[in-house]
């Protein structure tokens, strides 16, 4: 018995399947000419939004069922406006998507991660996602009812137990952030993300 299909994109170039899946999906140029028993499923996580649009040429987004995003603290990770270009084209096309989980990661008061970016969130919101909305890490006050509104499933954050470490964290990030008004404002501050990204040219 082999694991379900599941391919990480965490370079920029190419992916990886997640040990024990199936070899015959392995030799498929592309999975569009699988059959269903061969995928009946299919998980996506990414890391590097480049890698999986390059993938996107060849194989059809309506397979994904599953789609797992992480999001790097540090400023190796792709800019907001690199994943909207992913985001734009999978609500058009990833109509399968039944779970969506994404994590912002963060590592103190220099790698804040995208967890402020508007830009980012608006982008998200665009996903068409049937079943469920998972979110964790360290991301804005507003973002969980921001997602609720615009795609109808009330995100639910696994860490998020009254009284723990995780939320006091959560908390601490969130303060100051109550400014940022994902409805209205299309646009990130200055100071909203990582320090040491290349300004927009």
């Amino acid at each position: 018995m082999y694991n379900p299909p599941y391919i990480f994109f965490h370079r920029e170039e190419g992916y990886s399947w997640e040990e024990g899946t199936d070899p015959a999906l392995h030799k498929l140029p592309t999975l569009n000419k699988a059959t269903h028993d061969l995928l009946p499923s299919l998980t996506i996580n990414v890391s590097r939004c480049d890698g999986l649009m390059t993938w996107l040429k060849t194989n059809d987004a309506s397979l994904i069922t599953d789609l797992t995003i992480f999001l790097d603290a540090t400023t190796f990770q792709p800019r907001p406006e690199r994943w909207c270009v992913l985001f734009d084209k999978l609500q058009h096309e990833a109509t399968n998507i039944r779970n969506l989980s994404v994590y912002w990661d963060a590592e103190g008061p220099w790698h804040i991660g995208l967890g402020k970016s508007v830009v980012f969130v608006r982008g998200l919101a665009l996903l068409k996602v049937k079943e469920s909305v998972d979110i964790g890490g360290m991301y804005a006050k507003h973002w969980p009812r921001y997602l609720e509104e615009k795609m109808q499933l009330k995100p639910v954050n696994r860490d998020a137990v009254p009284g723990s470490v995780w939320i006091k964290m959560l908390r601490d990030y969130q303060r100051g952030t109550e400014h940022l008004n994902p409805w209205i404002n299309p646009n990130d501050g200055k100071y909203d993300l990582p320090r040491s990204f290349p300004e927009l040219v």
